[in-house]
């Protein structure tokens, strides 16, 4: 099966971020073709919900139509690989274009998986009108790897958006999807300024993306200080 990837939501941090997307390009070119599209949205001018999930979901489902393969990756500009979750990453998407699955949701967790290099869990079950239809679970949600035969379809994802009063994408990304599925953490990061080269290092992103969540990533920001401090001594 072919893949695409398509990058939607804002410009955030784009030069940055897709210098660094080129070593996962890079490796994955070496098992298989794909190709790249760009759906970025340079405001928020025409959004057509308030609540950011809500807009996520609707900017990749608008995007869609532009992409003509059926395994589909969407991606964020301001996503950062470290080196390690890059082979992870690559087999999440082999996975998915081998037909052993069809759905994963990958990204990072600050509380019990920072000091991890990758983890993999079962997506809850899901099942429209249900009542596991209110997810319960957190999962990850900078990184949406599916066949779209499991999507739900436009018309039932916009009716669902116009009545979610939720914000939370780890909540909401899984509701897009009909059967099972997986999540996956990693050391993935998002980028929080436009850092000076020099500081463009897996160590320094770490520490900077877990300081943008404050006191409350206290354990991770020490972890990642420690190897910081021991990659730059």
């Amino acid at each position: 099966m072919d893949i695409g990837f398509v990058y939607t939501g804002e410009r955030r941090f784009e030069n940055i971020g897709k210098e660094n997307h080129k070593q996962l390009f890079n490796a994955l070119s070496e098992f298989t073709a794909f190709n790249i599209y760009d759906e970025c949205k340079d405001d928020r001018s025409n959004d057509e919900f308030t609540l950011s999930a809500p807009n996520q979901i609707w900017d990749f489902y608008k995007a869609l139509p532009k992409v003509k393969e059926q395994i589909v990756i969407r991606m964020r500009t301001d996503i950062w690989f470290a080196k390690s979750s890059i082979p992870h990453v690559i087999n999440e998407i082999l996975t998915t274009q081998q037909g052993k699955r069809d759905f994963t949701l990958i990204g990072s967790e600050l509380f019990r998986h920072y000091n991890n290099e990758y983890d993999t869990y079962d997506l809850p079950e899901f099942i429209v009108g249900h009542k596991s239809e209110k997810a319960k679970v957190k999962t990850a949600d900078f990184i949406t790897v599916v066949n779209r035969k499991v999507l739900r379809p436009e018309k039932d994802i916009y009716k669902w958006l116009k009545t979610e009063y939720s914000k939370s994408g780890n909540r909401l990304w899984q509701r897009i999807r009909n059967g099972s599925g997986k999540f996956s953490f990693g050391q993935i990061y998002l980028i929080r300024a436009n850092y000076r080269p020099e500081n463009l290092t897996d160590e320094y992103m770490g520490l900077q993306f877990a300081r943008g969540y404050g006191p409350k990533t206290a354990v991770a920001q020490k972890y990642y200080e420690q190897h910081f401090s021991s990659n730059n001594t």
